[in-house]
């Protein structure tokens, strides 16, 4: 009686573990999943001949859709690295 309890037990405890460990692996997938916008923003160096101005003065850049702020700030922060580059 006590080793048919004790098969059922550590066979129960073997398949909560698998569960738990495909539990886990999809987690881990939508978490990258859902990351990965915010991943390729943060890698994405914004080329200026990728940028665009949009109807409410934004700049959004083409390659990873990320929102630059004031088109205005923008060009200025770039024109100050440009000078800053070249002295």
């Amino acid at each position: 009686m006590m080793e048919w309890f004790s098969n059922a037990f550590w066979g129960a405890l073997g398949l909560l573990a698998a569960y738990g460990l495909i539990l886990l692996l999809v987690f881990l997938a939508v978490a990258l999943w859902a990351m990965w916008g915010a991943i390729r923003q943060w890698r994405c160096p914004h080329p200026a001949e990728k940028v665009f101005e949009s109807g409410s003065c934004r700049a959004i850049c083409r390659q990873c859709g990320g929102d630059l702020g004031f088109i205005g700030t923008w060009r200025s922060k770039r024109a100050a690295e440009k000078a800053n580059g070249a002295a």
